[in-house]
């Protein structure tokens, strides 16, 4: 009952990703916001997410660290910090009983002056019906924010520009190359449940050792945030393929 429950969901999608071995180490631990899961997690991680199971655009997403002084939960720009893992959970149970929520466990992103990004790979069927990888953009967080969602406030700019300060000229288009490569790899091990889907918008973390993270696959992804890019090249081939 579990797997069609959550289908459509994160957790779901997250679940059905695991089986696959060439996809699940780079996955983020994630599981149901049960209290025990939130305790045990709490232990193992410096910090985690809470996220509405069927959010999107960054609505809904709680971001829980831990240090000497106790707990800080931040939602947005605001944070409140709590002594005791039970004051905590205790002002987490006011939704996670009202919706479905997800503990995810939390990645140090990498930053361009400071604030955090991550990458939005588009991946869309050709006309031959095979995936292929039409755009990636990096995604900005607005400062002191704890998301990098455009609706949220997130600034979509070139990813090479986000990745200037952390690897060379060659670097920097080899390791794109292997995001866009992850993307289309991703997207094709979702599209074995979503056999309908034609485009796939997959998120991806990159943490302080380069290492890339799945922190989710969208399903019906918007291609806005392609448009607000100086050059319309990606933006333009996304429109056309979705007529495929």
């Amino acid at each position: 009952m579990k797997k069609v429950k959550y289908k459509m969901g994160k957790l779901g999608k997250h679940q059905f990703m695991q089986k696959y071995e060439a996809i699940s180490p780079l996955l983020p631990d994630t599981k149901a916001a049960t209290k025990s899961n939130i305790k045990n997690m709490l232990m193992k991680y410096d910090s985690l997410y809470i996220k509405l199971d069927e959010g999107t655009g960054g609505r809904g997403i709680y971001k829980i660290t831990h240090d000497h002084r106790g707990f800080i939960l931040r939602i947005g720009t605001t944070s409140r910090t709590y002594t005791a893992f039970e004051a905590l959970y205790h002002s987490l149970a006011r939704f996670l009983n009202k919706d479905r929520y997800i503990v995810q466990q939390g990645i140090d992103l990498l930053k361009h002056n400071g604030r955090s990004f991550d990458i939005r790979v588009m991946v869309q069927k050709n006309r031959k019906g095979e995936f292929e990888t039409t755009g990636i953009v990096g995604r900005l967080a607005k400062p002191k924010k704890i998301v990098t969602n455009f609706h949220s406030g997130g600034t979509p700019l070139p990813l090479d520009t986000l990745l200037q300060s952390h690897l060379d000229k060659a670097a920097r288009a080899n390791f794109i190359k292997k995001m866009e490569s992850l993307g289309r790899r991703a997207s094709i091990v979702l599209a074995e449940s979503y056999r309908s889907k034609k485009a796939f918008g997959v998120d991806i973390a990159i943490d302080s050792t380069m290492k890339p993270w799945i922190l989710e696959i969208n399903t019906g992804p918007d291609m806005s945030i392609f448009n607000e890019l100086q050059d319309k090249t990606m933006y333009k081939r996304m429109l056309r393929y979705s007529k495929f």
